[in-house]
């Protein structure tokens, strides 16, 4: 029978944010007698990209072959390596080894993607002469505290307009104008993200109806053979509305979204970046393109103390918050005078944390093997309940 291995972590969920102590014990029980070089504990956090392309070359004949290139990058926050037992016999048995690691305050929040991930382990390698060396290993996911509170800019409502000529010259059909709202410029997973559609149809063609989406854009950059980089977008969350703008009419449509548990927006230059944009797609009759347009909307994990107030006044229509015109702040509607100074953490329900959506292919470690197999994992992230939610 072949060793095994428990990690036995302070945080059962196995999730802790950047800055933070992570101690427990590594239970490592034999049922044979071994001999071994040594016994570490390491904790490693990464980020990989990796991914293959054909490309056409010129070889030496002066023909053009094709060939894959396989393109790379590597980042590493933390390597965390302790001996714990020395070169010897290591008879059958239960081995227990306690272990203490603070995380810096710079590693970067888990994340998965189809091109990369970063990614946070425990591992116990047992090294062993000739013979290959027993690894065991426990993913962890690493959060960076993202406070939106701390950006006023993030508290500011965003409002984008577009103009479209429906059809082209000579068969115009006339102008469309669209412009979408939001109250805040950055929320939290969990969080119901409001919006409303103007459409102001002054063409002769219906607009039939419209779709919402909310996507997760991630760049994945390789550094080697050379610099390159590879988008990609999944929708997270999606709705489908037939509801009607005529031509020559004026219509002014509410909705609502509900943000699932994912990865927060990066904030450094690494070879992973990530961000989020709610999008909208006005399906227009006849054989006339579809318009859309896009609306940035960052992601954090601490959600705008003012946004929380918000959802609890959900009742009150969005367009009688806005008025005729887009506010400089998010508007309370409480007029008591502590209505200018925000709740306190405490007064809000704390975040549960889920796994994120598996929304595309997991990433398939290039140098993983059958003695190191690569292990799928979901990191998880604080999601927010409603107000309405019990704990």
């Amino acid at each position: 029978m072949p060793s095994s291995c428990e990690f036995e972590l302070n945080n059962p969920i196995a999730v802790y944010y950047s800055g933070e102590t992570i101690t427990g014990n590594v239970v490592l029980q034999t049922t044979s007698e071994k001999n071994i070089r040594s016994i570490r504990i390491r904790f490693l956090g990464e980020a990989k990209v990796s991914w293959q392309e054909s490309e056409r070359h010129k070889n030496s004949d002066g023909e053009y072959e094709t060939r894959t290139v396989n393109f790379r990058g590597n980042e590493v926050y933390i390597d965390n390596s302790t001996m714990v037992r020395g070169a010897g016999k290591l008879p059958p048995g239960t081995y227990t080894f306690p272990f203490n690691i603070t995380l810096p305050l710079s590693c970067p929040t888990s994340c998965e993607g189809k091109y990369g991930h970063i990614r946070y382990a425990l591992w116990l390698i047992v090294e062993r002469p000739h013979a290959f060396d027993n690894e065991f290993n426990k993913p962890l996911t690493v959060l960076r505290t993202a406070d939106l509170n701390l950006d006023p800019e993030h508290k500011l409502p965003i409002q984008v307009e577009e103009m479209d000529s429906i059809g082209c010259w000579p068969c115009n059909s006339g102008n469309v104008s669209y412009i979408v709202r939001v109250p805040f410029g950055a929320y939290a997973p969990g969080q119901t993200l409001r919006y409303s559609l103007l459409i102001q149809n002054q063409s002769m063609s219906d607009i039939s109806g419209y779709e919402v989406e909310f996507n997760e854009n991630i760049t994945f950059t390789a550094q080697l053979p050379r610099r390159k980089t590879r988008d990609t977008s999944s929708t997270l969350a999606s709705q489908v509305h037939e509801d009607k703008c005529l031509r020559l009419s004026n219509r002014e449509f509410h909705g609502e979204l509900v943000l699932p548990s994912l990865p927060p927006d990066t904030e450094d230059d690494g070879i992973i970046d990530v961000s989020h944009t709610l999008e909208f797609e006005l399906e227009v009759d006849g054989c006339h393109s579809n318009k859309s347009v896009s609306i940035p909307i960052y992601i954090g994990t601490v959600p705008i103390t003012e946004s929380l107030v918000a959802e609890q006044t959900a009742t009150v229509p969005l367009a009688t918050r806005y008025g005729n015109v887009t506010p400089s702040a998010p508007l309370l509607l409480d007029s008591d005078e502590e209505s200018d100074k925000p709740p306190a953490y405490a007064d809000f329900k704390p975040p549960s944390f889920e796994e994120a959506i598996r929304s595309q292919s997991p990433f398939k470690d290039p140098d993983a093997n059958e003695h190191t197999p690569d292990i799928g994992f979901m990191p998880m992230y604080p999601v927010y309940p409603k107000p309405n939610e019990s704990l």
